[in-house]
This record gives structure tokens, sequence and C-alpha cells, in this order.
């Protein structure tokens, strides 16, 4: 079986019939997690992607995500930059700026399970190799 590079695999494992619904914001999200609920909310809303309340969970843990990396900006602003001195005297990594790259992955992530990718092409007008031609040279 050979296949064009980029093109996409069809899945054969059937998707989820969920049910568009009102989503139940978490009165634990603190306020700027809520803040970012509604932004967020929003930005999918007009989007067109539509959220089934399967999706609560998720969106919480996307705006949550949100409101520490926003956190984490903070931080480095008053801290100057990405960088600060050890108890030594030597230049590292500020703590944040390690932190705000895990977060920036699992938002990225995380956004991905409410229907945010990478948008693929739709058309298959791909005349370049296969996958199979770059492989055997």
């Amino acid at each position: 079986m050979s296949r064009k590079l980029g093109s996409k695999l069809e899945s054969t494992k059937a998707r989820p019939k969920l049910i568009p619904g009102e989503l139940k914001k978490s009165d634990r999200l603190s306020p700027e997690a809520a803040e970012a609920w509604d932004r967020i909310l929003g930005q999918l809303a007009a989007g067109g992607i539509e959220l089934s309340p399967a999706h609560s969970v998720t969106l919480s843990m996307c705006s949550t995500l949100v409101a520490d990396i926003a956190d984490c900006w903070t931080v480095l602003q008053e801290n100057g930059g990405n960088y600060c001195k050890a108890g030594t005297g030597a230049v590292k990594l500020h703590p944040a700026a390690a932190r705000l790259d895990v977060l920036r992955r699992d938002l990225t992530k995380a956004l991905a399970l409410l229907g945010l990718q990478k948008p693929v092409p739709d058309n298959d007008e791909n005349d370049g190799p296969t996958l199979e031609d770059v492989l055997n040279g």
C-alpha cells in the first residue's frame, strides 16, 4: 500500500455522536480562568465548532492553562526576560519560562480535543512522490 506524502488517513473508528448542548462553567475556576472560558467558548462558536456538555472538563482545562500561561508571562515580564541567576551566579532559564513551554504544549493538545487542529487540504491533487517512493530512494 502506498500513500502520497501529506495525504490524510481516514479513520475506521466511528465518530462519537455527541449531542450539542449548553456547557456548565465550573464555579471552581479562578477569575482569570473563568474569563478565558468565556473567551475560548466565544471563539469556538465563532469558528463554527459545536461542543457538547461532555466537553466541559476539557474546556475547563483549556481555560486554566490559558490563565496559567498568562501568569507565567507576567512573571517573566516582571523578571525582565527568560533568564535569571542561580545561587552560584550562573545564568539559567527562569522556571516560569520552562513551565511556559510545557503549558503551551498541553494547551495545544487540549485544544485539539475540542476540535481545533491543523487544517488538512481537501484536494488530493498531489502529484508528488509517494511515501514508498521516498523511502525506496
